[in-house]
């Protein structure tokens, strides 16, 4: 045995219409170059059926000699022959592109995180005080051309009509509401509790534990200060008058139109000391006490001089007529 039959792994013959032929694989460039190939199959002669079954009893002996002496793939070499090779612009290119993609991922990501966690109600909220201001302010301005024209109406009915007829009209305008007064009175401050506000400003009045002040509340108020002898009240200088309601908007307190908060003022023309005793804590024991268990002590004060101004618009009367 000579040094080449050690060193080379011995080989079984093979004929030459069986020998391994190099192809390239279907994924490289140069297979995109080639004419379309047919094998077509000749007729097989009695020849080659007898070589072919002669070949059968050394198909496990060409395996074994494929596997020992050509272990690598044909098709797998020949993906070998073509590289990609890419130059430093193309490759920056590529990183700068991918940059800029997690960049606008990033900054599209935060901005939705941003509008996640914002509270939209507050934006509602804050529309929706706008729009209460504005049409509050046109409501005042509105409210004072009115009483400027009431005015002008008194003094020219002074100017024609009579003394009596003039007298019985300034006692009902004044009755209504429908001109200024001004006189000695009371004024009663009341606020909701500290716990039921927050460091804004603003009544927390979905809180269920705390009490505060409603419209039934002022509503009493008002009441009270009716049955003892009032002539003319206001909230918060609104002037309530004989169509003026006070009553709950949701979680707003309204005197005719207008919102009113706390803290609330009650003004009333009359007899100080008559207004005074029937509203004191005296008088009104039972209410008080229900108003100090809520945290809400209301303070009755004598007024030398108050002014109030008119209500807004008179009353539609379309049933109610003078009787004979």
């Amino acid at each position: 045995m000579t040094m080449n039959d050690i060193r080379q792994p011995r080989s079984f013959p093979v004929s030459h219409d069986r020998m391994p032929f190099r192809s390239r694989a279907v994924f490289s460039d140069g297979v995109a170059r080639l004419a379309e190939r047919h094998v077509y199959r000749l007729p097989e002669t009695i020849s080659d059926i007898r070589n072919r079954r002669r070949r059968i009893d050394d198909e496990s002996l060409s395996l074994i000699d494929d596997l020992t002496n050509r272990p690598l793939d044909p098709m797998f070499s020949d993906a070998t022959l073509v590289h990609d090779e890419r130059g430093p612009l193309r490759v920056w290119l590529s990183r700068c592109l991918v940059f800029f993609i997690c960049l606008a991922v990033g900054l599209a990501g935060s901005v939705i995180v941003r509008e996640l966690h914002t509270d939209p109600r507050s934006k509602i909220r804050e529309k929706l005080i706008a729009q209460v201001e504005s049409e509050t302010k046109s409501y005042n301005t509105t409210s004072d051309q009115i009483g400027k024209l009431l005015s002008q109406i008194d003094s020219l009915s002074d100017e024609v009509g009579g003394d009596s007829d003039n007298q019985t009209a300034d006692r009902d305008n004044l009755l209504n509401g429908f001109t200024k007064v001004q006189g000695q009175g009371i004024s009663i401050s009341l606020a909701n509790p500290i716990a039921a506000t927050d460091s804004a400003g603003t009544t927390d009045s979905d809180t269920d534990d705390i009490r505060v002040i409603t419209d039934i509340d002022l509503q009493q108020f008002v009441s009270k200060l009716w049955g003892a002898g009032a002539e003319a009240i206001s909230i918060n200088g609104y002037r309530v008058g004989v169509q003026t309601s006070v009553r709950t908007a949701g979680s707003t307190i309204l005197v005719g139109l207008n919102s009113i908060q706390s803290p609330y003022t009650i003004t009333a023309i009359g007899d100080a000391d008559t207004l005074k005793n029937a509203m004191g804590s005296a008088a009104e024991s039972s209410f008080y006490d229900t108003l100090d268990k809520a945290g809400i002590h209301p303070k009755v004060s004598k007024e030398t001089m108050i002014t109030m101004s008119s209500t807004v618009g008179t009353p539609d009367l379309t049933y109610a007529k003078r009787s004979e």
